[in-house]
């Protein structure tokens, strides 16, 4: 749970990169003019078990990146494209304490 009230989920949309924080928790990338990058927070700034939902929308027709903190890891590779262009797709992602893993993905 994230949000001013810590009993719902906050969402987020944005078009253009940006970097996830301590208050997202869904974050939904429509109608971008350019590739975005979804920057990760450093894993060690987040407690082991948190979680987020970037989800990308069928209008999306470029790419949809989401970036490790520095030389972190999602599944042990560095970046993860989040769905295909021009498609819907989502990524969730959750921390261990000392990497990303994707737990569902489409």
């Amino acid at each position: 749970m994230s949000g001013a009230d810590n009993t719902s989920y906050t969402v987020r949309v944005v078009a253009a990169t940006t970097t996830l924080t301590q208050n997202d928790y869904i974050l939904s990338v429509e109608v971008p003019t350019a590739n975005v990058t979804v920057n990760l927070p450093a894993v060690a700034t987040v407690p082991p078990g948190r979680e987020y939902i970037i989800k990308r929308d069928a209008t999306a027709t470029f790419t949809v990146t989401l970036d490790g903190s520095g030389s972190e890891t999602i599944n042990g590779a560095t970046t993860r494209a989040v769905g295909a262009a021009a498609t819907a797709g989502a990524c969730t992602i959750v921390s261990d304490g000392g990497e990303w893993h994707v737990t569902t993905s489409y």
